[in-house]
């Protein structure tokens, strides 16, 4: 099902194209148009979607029809992280009526030709010079000419981009020629980057076919590619498909004599279903023309709004239909037998229907055994206010689940609701739910039944409780990803949705390669007064995984390569010291993600054997993500140097504490999509306000930078340190100074009703210390069953120096499913970073200890 979201996105589509209709003469065009984008035309010639890619220097080729973005032809042009050298390409492709482009790019010539130079032509073929002119219009026909000059044993390519005035598709020429002497081979074959991994699409069966198809059935567009005269010959991935115009297979299909040329055309098609698409083929390719058809879903004696119909004709796919708010759809379709199986919320409704469309008007009344009920949610605050909450709807007794949408989506995501304000209203199929609704873990989470009756109205209403209070401390994410990153096609909408729904007060945009913003999706939801955010970026190079480092905050620049973002380097030390020197050397935080902090220290060559690894960087690193923080359970005091401990970041995160480096551990999510995407992992940081719409940035930054940082995958964990000669309260990070050893380390843990802790214990100098462990079943008396699950100062006395970390942990539990399958098989862990004791007011110094073990290389 297209989700309420994508319904309003269309609606506010038409209302925003009606706008610019009236107030901007290049959407009045009666013609075709080619548009410069500039900073001063970007808001209103830019097309929207999902996986749009467009900068300033682009061009734009328009009809009323269709809209082309073409990347200006550069060495340097990138989509996006994956999506590279994109000069000279169509990287969007979308409806003029309804903006929402969902292709990543076509690249003419299948990436071999490397475009530098451009031309626009009109329809006289005269050139157009857009140097002074942003905008050109034409009666007839417009076409931008980009060239890949000639080289040794490879042919000069001219593609010709050509929209004609009224026309519904894209004609792409490709002229090859050979000006050498040498013969050259040519391989006639495009290749698309359309994802699919996660996305409810569908692609042609790799083959041959009169009209190749890549079809987004949730997002609603679908791209066709055809060559009169010939067949495609497609071969696809869930990322790239390449499409053969000749022999389709492994070896040239011509060859180039001196002073030769050859030249063949493609039709690309773009439309919001496939049967849109071959509707049009049809009818510009041949006389015929396609039958309009009404199909109605009648459930229960009403009509079914948002039923989805898969059509399949001569046993072949044929194209994904969705039922309008009134349960009809009008659709233009190929003449031929078809079956029609019906489903709803990913619920099977008809198996099969089968519909004779002939010349002329055609109707079809589907009265399927299906019945469906309203649900009205109502979600508010102890203070009766609407508030932001995440609601998962499970079908008791029924194998087959709710499925609103994939998990790149933004509201209704699979059986999940993200709601902003607490409130929807949805038509389910009858039966029995259970509904769990959360506002992560510092909230208590709801677990209501609710019965959906046919055409009745349920109500799912309650009150979330604020149970575990953290003054003075925000929950953070520094880490998660969506569709601009260029690795997944998670909507960004719903990234944001994901982090307020679960309660994270402040999350920087940290995209791969590409400073960005979250801050037009929390001005449209208004919730600036529940997520800070600020512009980041996540800048990723090789060597994988180690070229990872998330960086906030960046100066963004709109409309410009990459937002304006560094590049990356082959060097972990050239291209940490590029990104943390960005901005004039302006103060920011850099993180080292996912590290292998064996490779990154101590193994530079990855030879496995002890070096002064990457030791340029060192200086540059302020926090490490060190998750997942179950591995602190994988290692106690009998690790020695014949049990050696690998592949575990905490571990060796310890052993750097005792080399003396002081860099702050964090755990993030790195969240890609949007299934129970965010909210599995958390930093709580010191802020000086619990307020999100006044949290400071660089208040973040700085405190993060200090140490001051509890990381947490649900638990609420306080831990402050004092001596008996001072009641001053040093948090974590700090250095308190203890000149006669003995210090009180203060700790509480709180958690909501949704799951427990049953161990609390302190790493002394990394070390366990059997005095400072304690556990539910041999100290009942510690542990209690409120909110608030563990509550004592501990006093412990060192005879020397000591780093002091605090784990709470639910050995004997798991997080549940509040949190969904994957985070919820967790079992509940927090870990404070380290309070530096100085005993003896000499100054802290890290004792060097290697915790029984040796210090690790590549890949321990």
């Amino acid at each position: 099902m297209r989700e309420f979201s994508l319904r309003s996105f269309h609606c506010a589509a038409i209302v925003c194209l009606l706008c610019l209709l009236v107030t901007n003469p290049l959407f009045a065009i009666e013609g075709v148009s080619v548009t410069r984008i500039t900073a001063e035309n970007w808001d209103s010639v830019v097309p929207d979607g999902k996986e749009v890619d467009a900068i300033h220097g682009d061009l734009i080729l328009k009809n009323r029809h269709v809209t082309a973005v073409i990347a200006q032809p550069l060495a340097t042009r990138n989509a996006n992280m994956t999506v590279r050298e994109v000069g000279g390409c169509l990287i969007d492709y979308t409806t003029t009526s309804f903006p929402n482009d969902q292709l990543s790019a076509y690249y003419p010539g299948s990436r071999v030709y490397p475009f530098r130079s451009w031309t626009v032509l009109n329809s006289a073929e005269e050139k157009v010079d857009l140097n002074n002119e942003s905008s050109i219009e034409d009666e007839v026909a417009l076409e931008i000419q980009v060239t890949a000059a000639p080289a040794e044993n490879r042919a000069e390519l001219v593609v010709c981009y050509r929209l004609e005035a009224d026309s519904q598709y894209l004609q792409v020429q490709h002229i090859y020629r050979n000006p050498g002497k040498a013969d050259v081979e040519i391989t006639l074959s495009d290749d698309l980057r359309f994802d699919t991994g996660k996305e409810d699409a569908h692609k042609s069966p790799n083959g041959q076919s009169e009209l190749l198809h890549l079809d987004d059935r949730f997002w609603g567009q679908t791209y066709g590619i055809a060559s009169s005269g010939r067949t495609v010959t497609s071969r696809s991935d869930s990322r790239l498909t390449v499409a053969r115009y000749g022999r389709g297979s492994r070896q040239a299909d011509l060859v180039l004599k001196s002073g030769e040329q050859y030249s063949f055309v493609v039709h690309l098609y773009v439309a919001g279903n496939l049967c849109s698409v071959e509707a049009t083929h049809m009818e510009m390719t041949s006389e015929k023309e396609a039958a309009p058809c009404t199909v109605t879903v009648i459930a229960g004696g009403s009509r079914l709004p948002n039923a989805r119909l898969e059509l399949t004709r001569q046993n072949e796919y044929a194209g994904t239909l969705w039922t309008d708010g009134s349960g009809r759809v009008d659709q233009k379709l190929i003449p031929g037998e078809y079956q029609i199986s019906v489903s709803y919320l990913g619920i099977p409704v008809l198996k099969s229907f089968n519909a004779s469309v002939r010349e002329g008007n055609n109707i079809f009344d589907l009265e399927v055994p299906f019945q469906t009920g309203t649900l009205e949610v109502q979600i508010t605050d102890e203070a009766n206010a609407p508030i932001p909450c995440k609601v998962e709807l499970i079908r008791k007794g029924e194998k087959t689940q709710l499925d609103m949408g994939p998990e790149t989506a933004t509201t209704r995501v699979k059986n999940l609701l993200y709601l902003v304000n607490g409130r929807d209203r949805i038509l389910l199929p009858t039966g029995d739910y259970e509904a769990i609704v959360s506002h992560g873990p510092e909230f208590d989470a709801l677990f209501l039944d609710v019965t959906i009756r046919h055409d009745e109205m349920a109500s799912l209403t309650g009150t979330l409780q604020h149970s575990v209070q953290t003054p003075g401390w925000v929950s953070t994410e520094f880490h998660s990803h969506s569709s601009p990153s260029g690795d997944n096609t998670g909507h960004q909408l719903g990234r944001v949705l994901n982090l307020v729904c679960e309660h994270l007060e402040f999350a920087p945009c940290t995209e791969h390669n590409r400073i960005d913003t979250y801050e037009p999706h929390i001005q449209a939801l208004n919730i600036a007064d529940r997520l800070a955010t600020c512009t980041g970026m996540e800048l990723t190079g090789s060597p994988l995984p180690l070229n990872h480092q998330n960086v906030f905050p960046l100066i963004r620049k709109p409309g410009e390569q990459d937002g304006g973002g560094p590049v990356t380097d082959v060097s972990p030390e050239t291209q940490i010291q590029r990104v943390a020197l960005w901005d004039n050397r302006s103060e920011k935080l850099v993180q080292q993600n996912h590290p292998d902090i064996g490779w990154l220290f101590y193994d530079k060559d990855g030879n496995g054997e002890l070096d002064e690894g990457f030791s340029e960087s060192f200086p540059f690193i302020h926090a490490m993500e060190i998750h997942p923080l179950t591995s602190v359970l994988e290692f106690d005091a009998e690790t020695n140097s014949e049990s050696h401990v690998t592949k575990n970041r905490i571990f060796n995160w310890l052993q750097l504490l005792n080399q003396g480096f002081r860099i702050t551990g964090v755990v993030n999510t790195d969240a890609h999509y949007n299934y129970h995407g965010s909210g599995g992992l958390r930093n709580w940081v010191k802020s000086s306000t619990d307020d999100p719409s006044k949290i400071e940035t660089m208040e973040m930054v700085r405190e993060t930078k200090a140490g001051h940082v509890i990381m947490s995958n649900g638990p609420y964990l306080s831990v402050s340190a004092n001596t008996i000669s001072s009641d001053r309260q040093y948090l974590p990070g700090d250095d308190l100074s203890c000149p006669d050893g003995k210090v009180t380390l203060n700790i509480q843990v709180q958690c909501p009703n949704w799951f427990d802790i049953d161990r609390v214990f302190v790493l002394v100098n990394g070390e366990h210390d059997s005095s400072l462990d304690f556990n539910r079943a041999d100290h009942p008396r510690m542990f209690h069953d409120g909110v608030i699950k563990f509550e004592k100062g501990v006093t412990h006395y060192l005879e020397s120096d000591a780093h002091l970390i605090v784990v709470a942990a639910g050995e004997k539990s798991k997080l549940g499913p509040v949190l969904g399958p994957g985070w919820g098989e967790q079992q509940p862990i927090a870990i404070s970073n380290p309070i530096f004791i100085d005993v003896g007011s000499d100054g802290f110094q890290a004792n060097g200890n290697l915790l029984d073990d040796g210090l690790p290389v590549k890949g321990d």
